[in-house]
């Protein structure tokens, strides 16, 4: 009878520890599992801001941040389990979490704090703050150094990423140095954020032109005719755009017409645009 009860308890042991097996297999499954979405959206959101100077809404920024804490407590509960006899291992794991977080999302966090800290503080001088000042990247254009003025034109575009005129410049620094494929990016990206329909329609044109001249992609300018007249359907310009379009549409070309001067005017017209 002994014997038996000894067989008994080897058996339920053993299926005890394959159970346990079983789990300690899945939770670190689901662990690795976990640091997928971590990684991606962290250098996702790195490519977006440093990449595309991309502005991030601080609504995602905030529930990013949120989704990270919480990834952290379940990652480190995880860890502690599997890893916490193995002292020294467990400490160098919180750590390249740590290290990883503050590379991935260090840029988030200070973004989020100072919009917080500016709103709280200064609430009220928030607009004279956020005013880009164009005047040394206007002297090196002027010294025809457009590289240099490009480089003063992408830091005002990571600190002011939805200002149309900022978008403007850079583009056309991009024309200068006969990079039209870049330029256009920039251009579309300032479309974004236009509300004006006659700066909307000048680089529109310029948009169109470089499509067709440079680039050899006349089919884009029919796509971005299309947007114009989404967005203003009642301009003064929408019957001569709406022309434009039907004539691309039937084989043609889309000629830059009036309100633009051949779509050259986008620089000087999108400063004085309001927005």
């Amino acid at each position: 009878m002994a014997v038996r009860v000894s067989l008994w308890d080897v058996l339920e042991r053993r299926d005890r520890l394959a159970e346990l097996s079983i789990l300690a297999v899945g939770g670190r499954v689901f662990s690795a599992l976990l640091l997928i979405p971590y990684f991606a959206w962290g250098i996702y959101t790195l490519r977006l801001r440093f990449r595309y100077y991309e502005d991030i809404p601080p609504a995602i920024e905030a529930v990013s941040l949120l989704g990270v804490a919480v990834f952290y407590a379940v990652e480190i509960h995880l860890l502690r389990v599997y890893l916490g006899p193995l002292r020294v291992y467990f400490i160098f794991a919180v750590l390249g979490l740590m290290v990883s977080g503050a590379a991935l999302y260090g840029p988030m966090i200070v973004s989020l704090l100072s919009q917080l800290l500016v709103d709280v503080i200064v609430p009220g001088e928030r607009s004279k703050t956020r005013e880009p000042r164009y005047e040394p990247a206007e002297a090196l254009e002027r010294e025809q150094d457009y590289e240099g003025a490009l480089r003063e034109y992408m830091v005002m575009a990571r600190i002011f990423p939805q200002e149309a005129t900022v978008h403007v410049r850079i583009a056309e620094c991009y024309m200068q140095l006969a990079r039209p494929a870049e330029a256009v990016q920039w251009f579309e990206r300032a479309l974004k954020h236009m509300d004006s329909p006659e700066s909307s329609l000048e680089v529109t044109n310029r948009l169109c032109e470089i499509y067709h001249r440079q680039l050899g992609r006349p089919q884009e300018g029919g796509r971005l005719l299309e947007a114009y007249l989404l967005k203003y359907p009642d301009a003064e310009y929408a019957g001569s755009v709406r022309a434009r379009l039907a004539a691309l549409d039937a084989g043609g070309q889309a000629p830059v017409r009036e309100g633009s001067e051949q779509g050259k005017n986008a620089f000087g017209i999108c400063q004085n645009a309001p927005e």
